[in-house]
């Protein structure tokens, strides 16, 4: 696969080719959380453990150094790693409160909450049409939420993972900028290593965390780390180098799409939803779309 992998010359739809690959990847994740019969908290900690050490291994085993971090990026590092590990509990918490597709639902609004923190990172207004699109994304979020019944927790939690999710791609957008995407996601999965063992250390929970996990977990566990983190993470930071922030997310809204399949395909009957759900879904993508066409026209005048 690192033969078809675009590179510095590549053309910028290769790179765009690729970001979907890397969702599709990531579409997986909700299906292994599933079929993980482990809390969302030990999952969590075992699969930043696992990817930051396969990410050890892939550096030593290729030559490759990680270099330590520069003394102004450790902070924004700290934060990002704390994000990125509170998003997968919410995310995985979610799952376990209800199913993979309605937690995936949630995560699609992920490109509206781009569009609010962008300009506040990257010191530009919002557009107007930015604030229509988004009422669109709420009416969707209205459309799904009163299609479910007892499921209002999960999409409570649900909508903080995307909310996290949103704040974690805009920063990694800034710090990118500054060091190497393998560099970044090893110490990010390391931080996260750190404040997570800590937290459970303090709770008295770091013991059965570590031996949540049994039979075919491991297996599981092992894919969800390598493949779908390790990987997939430094891919998609290293593309946040020839894409914008709002276009990894807007790519990443297509997750849904493809975990969802992949759950019905799995997991049949328990993973359908009601008709106001897809209608609810559906609404959202296309409020994404309509985004991202009009801001595909405002570049082509700009040139």
């Amino acid at each position: 696969m690192s033969l078809l992998r675009p590179t510095d010359d590549s053309p910028l739809w290769m790179h765009y080719v690729w970001m979907h690959f890397i969702v599709l990847i990531w579409g997986f994740t909700g299906a292994l959380g599933r079929l993980i019969h482990v809390d969302a908290l030990p999952l969590v900690w075992y699969r930043i453990l696992l990817a930051a050490a396969f990410m050890a291994l892939y550096a030593f085993g290729s030559g490759k150094r990680i270099r330590l971090p520069p003394k102004e990026l450790l902070w924004p590092l700290v934060m990002n790693a704390a994000i990125i590990v509170v998003h997968w509990i919410t995310f995985y918490h979610a799952i376990k409160l209800s199913n993979v597709s309605l937690t995936l639902a949630c995560l699609s609004t992920g490109p509206f909450f781009t569009s609010l923190l962008e300009p506040l990172f990257f010191k530009r207004r919002i557009l107007p049409a930015e604030l229509i699109l988004g009422g669109g994304v709420v009416a969707g979020m209205a459309l799904l939420f009163g299609s479910v019944q007892g499921h209002q927790t999960a999409i409570l939690v649900g909508l903080t993972s995307s909310i996290l999710s949103a704040l974690f791609s805009v920063m990694n957008g800034r710090i990118v900028k500054r060091m190497a995407p393998m560099d970044i996601s090893f110490w990010e999965m390391s931080l996260g290593v750190l404040m997570l063992s800590l937290y459970l250390w303090g709770m008295g929970d770091l013991g059965a965390s570590i031996s949540a996990p049994s039979g075919s977990d491991w297996g599981y566990l092992i894919l969800l780390a390598t493949f779908c983190t390790a990987f997939a993470f430094v891919q998609s930071v290293r593309i946040m180098r020839y894409l914008s922030p709002f276009t990894v997310m807007l790519t990443i809204a297509m997750e849904p799409v493809y975990g969802i399949l992949i759950a019905l395909f799995l997991f049949g009957a328990s993973e359908a939803m009601t008709p106001g759900f897809y209608l609810g879904v559906a609404t959202i993508l296309a409020m994404l779309l309509g985004d991202a066409y009009m801001k595909r026209r405002k570049r082509r005048k700009a040139i």
